[in-house]
């Protein structure tokens, strides 16, 4: 549990502060500067809706949504052995920080402190192939995204290739 404590105060921590950087050192939505050139850029971007902007300005549902989501999520990890199962535990962690950090934006945005759910992050070829493929832009996305991303690969593998094996034991 402590673990579990540890590294999501950590991700949470990175999420904030990345987001609070962003507004500070960029300030103007949209204006565009390369961080690693044709690797990473950063932006600032206020979303609204949850992913590709889908439910716009549905924030109080939105909100209501990741807190729920956050509240089983933190049920499964009490239920968790970080021994038997460290795969998944890397996930549920993933996955609770990603949603916890998107509900603080909407909090703060509900407040009247944010215009959002801040969005900072562009990965030039990511963003090239996307546009070969669709003939749109890649959406931009922040930490708390990345790591809600991340927990759902974690989980996926925990299910394809362990969950059997502890089954066994």
């Amino acid at each position: 549990m402590w673990i579990t404590i540890g590294l999501l105060a950590a991700f949470l921590l990175a999420d904030q502060l990345t987001k609070y950087l962003a507004e500070i050192l960029i300030s103007t939505p949209g204006k565009e500067i390369t961080l690693v050139p044709h690797l990473l850029d950063a932006t600032l971007a206020y979303n609204t809706g949850a992913a590709w902007s889908f439910l716009s300005d549905a924030t109080w549902l939105l909100m209501l949504i990741s807190l729920v989501a956050s509240g089983v999520l933190v049920y499964f990890i009490t239920k968790n052995n970080w021994k038997k199962k460290k795969c998944y535990s890397i996930a549920i962690t993933l996955m609770l920080a990603g949603t916890f950090g998107n509900f603080i934006d909407r909090f703060f945005s509900c407040v009247g402190l944010r215009k959002g759910v801040v969005d900072m992050i562009i990965f030039p070829p990511l963003d090239a192939l996307w546009k070969l493929i669709t003939k749109s832009s890649f959406p931009i996305f922040n930490v708390a995204d990345m790591l809600l991303v991340f927990g759902i690969i974690f989980l996926m593998v925990d299910i394809l290739f362990f969950q059997e094996k502890r089954a066994k034991l």
